[in-house]
């Protein structure tokens, strides 16, 4: 498994600083085509979007040999869920029928697990590759469905009996990173993505579809992390997905993820207490 060069980190790091700038650039990325009457009780609508942004919760078990993070023997797993918020072109937000109230409104809800090796960051910080890991995006129709945990681990509840599965991935590559401090980060993942017949039905375009899609953002807020002892944090933070045809090189998926924090659409919604 190839893993992202540390040198994308410094981009991501430099590129995060750029835009907390007021008038900071989203970058362009591909069009999509999104039919929204294919959700049973949606209204007839379609539209193209470029990116859809999403809020996350993890749970992060990490285990450290050695008294501290070092040698690359310090593996890890996460496990989460992710709920989508907004679909958008460049930095504007599409109206929708996504968290829509009332009828026609629905839900997409993803599940995650991840495992990985982690090591220092400079400054104090810990640097995660991940290694493999998997993600499911699910069509919540009637936006009952409870997210939460057992244990440590993300599961979905109530309302299921309805939802459909939109799309299986497995992790291509990525990486991300808790800064000085241990109180947040950032994030970038590329995941090989497969739509099923439902998938198909409501993204409709291009066919066939993009085989890729590229996860990245900010971790807004993590807690119980160390470097010293092996630890459970909780971790939650927003980003957003783009579609694409092929996995890019480093210097263009940090333009990607540079891209990823122009957008202030996100809201939280179905988080379990």
């Amino acid at each position: 498994m190839n893993l992202l060069p540390t040198t994308l980190r410094h981009v991501l790091l430099a590129s995060v600083a750029v835009l907390a700038t007021a008038g900071a650039p989203v970058i362009a990325a591909p069009l999509f085509t999104v039919n929204e009457g294919s959700v049973s009780g949606s209204t007839p609508n379609t539209f193209q979007a470029d990116r859809i942004s999403f809020n996350y919760d993890g749970r992060i078990v990490q285990t450290i040999n050695g008294g501290s993070l070092a040698g690359s023997d310090d593996p890890f797993t996460e496990s989460g869920f992710l709920t989508k918020a907004s679909y958008a072109v460049g930095g504007s937000a599409i109206p929708s029928q996504l968290n829509g109230f009332g009828a026609g409104g629905y839900g997409i809800y993803g599940i995650f697990n991840l495992a990985g090796e982690a090591d220092p960051l400079a400054g104090g910080g810990i640097q995660a590759n991940f290694t493999s890991g998997t993600l499911q995006l699910i069509l919540d129709v009637n936006q009952n469905t409870t997210l939460g945990f057992v244990g440590n681990v993300a599961t979905a509840t109530g309302g299921t009996a309805d939802d459909i599965v939109l799309a299986n991935m497995t992790l291509n590559v990525g990486e991300a990173h808790v800064f000085g401090g241990l109180a947040n980060g950032d994030f970038d993942t590329i995941f090989n993505l497969t739509l099923t017949a439902a998938g198909q039905a409501l993204f409709v375009a291009p066919n066939p579809f993009f085989p890729f899609e590229n996860f990245g953002g900010n971790t807004q807020t993590i807690a119980g992390a160390s470097l010293t002892q092996s630890f459970v944090a909780t971790a939650t933070g927003a980003g957003t997905e783009l579609f694409l045809t092929a996995v890019p090189e480093p210097a263009t998926l940090a333009l990607f993820g540079a891209g990823l924090f122009g957008l202030g659409l996100v809201r939280r919604r179905k988080t379990a207490p």
